[in-house]
């Protein structure tokens, strides 16, 4: 199996872009740090470097030209806007290196690395646009939160939307899906018993339910949390208090698998 590591700021779009990628690589994420990029890259041995420029900000050209001079033989692939895209084009003429603008979608990304690594590309065609010609019918999301101030909120942002269920610990997390199989789960991560990541833990273990994205909408933001919980690749990680509009696009960004 190829194995891909994926370069940039531990956000919802490079989890998802982990989570998606993971389905056909073997897959790493690395923070745009330099130094730990080289450690990283020394112990996964990639064979090809997804770089999400999504969020970064200033981005250090420096890890562009560790993988230009210290690993030729391995593709990089730039993922951005055309405004964060541009100015690289001395290591687009290197044949090394392309880029995929956004807006894209996840089926498009796995095809773009696939033609990279020059492996045969299965066409499946794109989920999101399939979707949309069926009659459409509410989503459903099942919100996973101890405090029973912050679900009342989470539904009134919500309900115009989709349909909305709640759970208020994990072991009631797991139960509810079951039985209604929800579309996407919000995950709070402090929680008393099972706290989020043991409850992603059990989600990504059921067979029924491994399969059901699911996005943090927490308070807790230390890198040592986040980086343990993208190991169990999470589609999303938002922090509290959160705006509605963002959430909404946040969710429908997720169920449609566009980036």
């Amino acid at each position: 199996m190829k194995k891909i590591l994926l370069v940039g700021e531990l956000n919802q779009t490079v989890s998802s872009v982990n989570r998606h990628l993971s389905g056909r690589f073997q897959t790493q994420v690395s923070v745009d740090s330099l130094e730990l990029v080289k450690g990283m890259t020394k112990v996964f041995e990639p064979d090809m470097v997804v770089v999400c420029l999504v969020g970064v900000g200033e981005f250090d050209n420096r890890i562009l030209d560790f993988f230009w001079r210290q690993y030729p033989d391995a593709p990089v692939l730039l993922v951005g806007t055309t405004e964060e895209c541009k100015g690289y084009q001395k290591y687009y003429d290197s044949g090394q290196f392309d880029y995929a603008l956004r807006p894209t979608t996840l089926s498009a990304l796995m095809n773009k690395c696939m033609e990279m690594l020059h492996l045969e590309i299965t066409e499946t065609g794109d989920v999101s646009e399939a979707i949309e010609e069926e009659p459409q019918k509410r989503r459903s999301i099942l919100a996973v939160d101890d405090s029973g101030i912050l679900l009342r909120s989470v539904k009134t942002m919500l309900e115009k939307v989709y349909d909305v269920a709640f759970a208020t610990d994990g072991k009631m997390a797991i139960r509810q899906a079951k039985k209604n199989m929800p579309d996407l789960i919000l995950l709070d991560y402090e929680m008393p018993e099972w706290d989020g990541k043991r409850t992603l833990e059990e989600i990504r273990s059921d067979e029924e339910l491994k399969s059901i994205p699911v996005v943090f909408l927490t308070g807790v933001a230390d890198k040592e949390h986040i980086l343990d919980v993208l190991e169990l690749k999470p589609e999303g990680y938002l922090l509290k208090p959160i705006e509605q509009q963002r959430l909404i696009d946040t969710i429908e960004k997720v169920l449609s698998g566009t980036l």
